[in-house]
């Protein structure tokens, strides 16, 4: 038995795929919110704090599953559930199975298929990146999507079903192969997914759930694929360079297009950074 008192679904075995936890940014001081009045500095302190804690407690959703055993949903149960989750300001949502070669290796995940949840970070903020503006916003996004996914989390295991939480600040699974696959968008140059509402304007979470999840519906991202391969303002221009001209494919399927070393110096050097949103075309068309 797992410490949830329940047996994970999975278990991460992909060797290339190990979860570092990115103390780093945990941290980082508040050296932006320095520069602002006194109540917006106490936001941005508020949405960072709550953004750690968040995380912290997202890990702590697989409890309370015990006696979870429910698979079939009502005719109308993922209406309801999408209606919930968009008055809880959630853009974007998609279903597919959870793909075991995207789960961190040795993390355990309890529920057999995802739940993947969008929200907007807003282009009148992002475009001041790098910046306070921009990173109180993306640290918005992280604190608000992270609680959302927590409380839709909490509805799914009352109804019966067995879940966990994944943080947009980091989860047991790559996000971006997800999404992809349950149709949200492309994978980009850029290393993050690009979607046709809001380029690469939004961060991600999943719920696992072992409830039965609606089909993938079929969409056409060939303009924007065609697009993207041409582009690579992204590869020019980012602050770090960070951004891998050629990916770095690795067994079972994990690609890598970020040097995540030099993307988080960035941050540090160059005031949260996030100037790849900001220079992304498609972000700022959407």
């Amino acid at each position: 038995m797992s410490d949830a008192g329940i047996e994970p679904t999975y278990t991460g075995k992909n060797e290339n795929l190990v979860f570092i936890v990115p103390k780093e940014l945990f941290s980082m001081s508040l050296g932006p919110a320095e520069v602002l009045d006194r109540e917006t500095a106490k936001l941005f302190s508020k949405y960072l704090r709550g953004t750690f804690k968040g995380f912290e407690q997202a890990r702590k959703t697989k409890y309370g599953n015990e006696n979870n055993k429910k698979t079939e949903v009502p005719t109308d149960f993922w209406e309801k559930f999408e209606k919930k989750a968009k008055e809880l300001d959630v853009d974007l949502i998609g279903y597919t199975p959870v793909n075991e070669n995207y789960i961190f290796k040795d993390l355990k995940v309890y529920g057999k298929n995802a739940i993947v949840l969008g929200m907007e970070m807003k282009w009148d903020k992002i475009k001041e990146a790098p910046g306070a503006v921009c990173e109180i916003e993306v640290f918005r996004v992280y604190k608000i999507l992270g609680d959302v996914t927590m409380e839709l989390t909490e509805f799914l295991k009352e109804q019966g079903y067995k879940s966990e939480a994944h943080h947009p600040f980091g989860g047991k699974l790559l996000y971006g192969p997800h999404a992809t696959a349950a149709n949200l968008g492309i994978m980009g140059r850029i290393g993050l997914i690009l979607s046709p509402e809001f380029g690469p304007r939004q961060r991600w979470s999943i719920i696992t759930t072992d409830a039965e999840i609606p089909e993938t519906k079929e969409r056409d991202f060939s303009d924007l694929k065609d697009f993207c391969e041409k582009c690579g303002a992204c590869v020019r221009e980012c602050k770090g360079g960070s951004v891998l001209e050629t990916p770095i494919e690795k067994e079972n399927g994990v690609i890598t297009h970020i040097d995540r070393s030099k993307c988080i110096q960035s941050i540090l050097d160059n005031n949260y950074c996030s100037y790849c949103l900001r220079i992304c075309m498609p972000s700022r068309s959407s």
